[in-house]
């Protein structure tokens, strides 16, 4: 979670184009984040983000192979692959907010009702995220909220881990967290180049 987190805590600007990482052991503990190069035609084309990492696991699927089963989009020689990581920019409302707005669609939200998309809601919260899935099945999330929407700072990264037996870990869905699956489902290695 620490590489997560020093990711979120590099970014000075806002508005960036999404990232898509593959992660890799380091030694006996360590782990590195290693950028997928994805034009950013593909994020500007599509749109939405997560949409557009559906799209490049889609492609990954159709790429050859090296002979011993490691995918062409995994850095040769960044360590064995052990996850895969989606970093963007997202909206998000808060229970304990003040803004009356914020308070109605959390509401709305806990009684399964519809709510408008978060970024049309004043008083949300302009959030960096990092979505990682590992190959045992684990999930993580880290968000750094935008302290003032005039300024670039933001508060320090929180992060969280729900391993795959975890009975929580089904609060850890949605889009990104789908498409980082998709994409780690794609590229892992293939044993014997099969």
């Amino acid at each position: 979670m620490s590489a997560l987190t020093a990711e979120l805590r590099s970014r000075t600007d806002w508005d960036e184009q999404p990232a898509l990482f593959t992660i890799h052991r380091q030694g006996a503990t360590g782990v590195r984040l290693s950028p997928v190069p994805i034009p950013d035609d593909v994020w500007t084309a599509i749109g939405h983000p997560p949409t557009a990492v559906l799209a490049v696991a889609g492609l990954a699927l159709r790429l050859p192979r090296h002979d011993d089963g490691s995918h062409l989009l995994v850095m040769p020689g960044a360590g064995p692959l052990i996850g895969a990581a989606f970093r963007y920019e997202a909206y998000a409302i808060t229970s304990d907010s003040p803004h009356p707005a914020v308070q109605e669609a959390a509401r709305r939200r806990r009684a399964g009702g519809s709510t408008p998309r978060f970024e049309h809601i004043p008083g949300r919260v302009e959030q960096r995220c990092m979505t990682a899935v590992d190959l045992d099945g684990g999930r993580y999330m880290a968000s750094s909220n935008r302290i003032d929407e005039a300024k670039p700072d933001a508060a320090e990264p929180v992060a969280h881990y729900l391993a795959f037996g975890d009975p929580k870990r089904g609060r850890l869905t949605g889009n990104a967290v789908d498409a980082t699956l998709r994409f780690l489902n794609a590229i892992k290695p293939v044993p014997n180049g099969a």
